[in-house]
């Protein structure tokens, strides 16, 4: 049975860890209006494609709480969550929602894309359907982070840009923790307070190297916005 620790986060919060499959996995903050939730109920899938969640993008859909035309393709999703969602699946490389198919990077044999046959069908892109896109009943506009088992052991040279594609704005308070010059103390305070987590990867040792593959893997994000004219906004919706 998969288990996610339930979170409420703050403007404070960086990071905190999640069980999946009884083993705890790294879920790590950067905007305090993420919300990290466990398969309970009272939450909703949305149900789209690739090519539906391209166009939604495009429509900046109940963005300044504009009401989208009932023909619009949109979602109950607010435009800036998905912003969130592509950058915190980025930075942990989380593929199983915006890229269940592994179209975006080279998957090993032990990809789940791989074990079912996932990654054969990226031929035809846009029909391809994203995954564990969750909200909870009561608030459809916010999305809810489960199933957040990162994967640090992918090379520079083979990260998922897909997570990237579409999006042209990143939030503000996320971007701002990652030129922060105190990212690893922080993150590092943060991760600390779960034992489980923090002894489970081996002590303090192997969370430092975990946090240097997210440092990397900012700095690379820092790289990107820069390089394809990324807005950074503020995005308290």
């Amino acid at each position: 049975m998969k288990r996610t620790h339930h979170h409420e986060a703050s403007d404070s919060d960086l990071a905190l860890s999640t069980m999946t499959d009884g083993q705890p996995c790294p879920v790590v903050l950067w905007d305090g209006s993420l919300s990290p939730g466990d398969n309970a109920e009272g939450q909703s899938t949305v149900r789209m494609t690739w090519g539906e969640y391209q166009s939604s993008l495009k429509q900046r859909c109940w963005n300044r709480n504009v009401t989208p035309k009932p023909n619009s393709g949109c979602s109950s999703i607010h435009h800036y969550e998905w912003s969130k969602l592509a950058l915190f699946d980025f930075l942990l490389q989380i593929y199983s929602r915006l890229d269940r198919n592994c179209c975006g990077f080279r998957p090993l044999q032990e990809d789940v894309c791989v074990e079912q046959g996932h990654h054969l069908e990226c031929g035809d892109i846009d029909s391809l359907t994203l995954d564990n896109i969750i909200h909870r009943g009561h608030d459809p506009r916010h999305l809810v982070f489960t199933e957040n088992k990162g994967f640090f052991d992918r090379d520079e040279d083979n990260l998922d840009y897909r997570l990237l594609e579409g999006i042209k704005e990143l939030p503000e308070q996320a971007v701002a923790v990652l030129m922060s010059q105190r990212l690893r103390e922080r993150l590092l305070q943060s991760l600390f307070l779960d034992q489980l987590y923090w002894e489970s990867q081996g002590g303090r040792q192997g969370i430092e190297k975990l946090i240097d593959v997210i440092e990397r893997r900012a700095q690379v994000l820092l790289t990107y916005i820069n390089a394809h004219g990324i807005k950074v906004v503020p995005m308290n919706v």
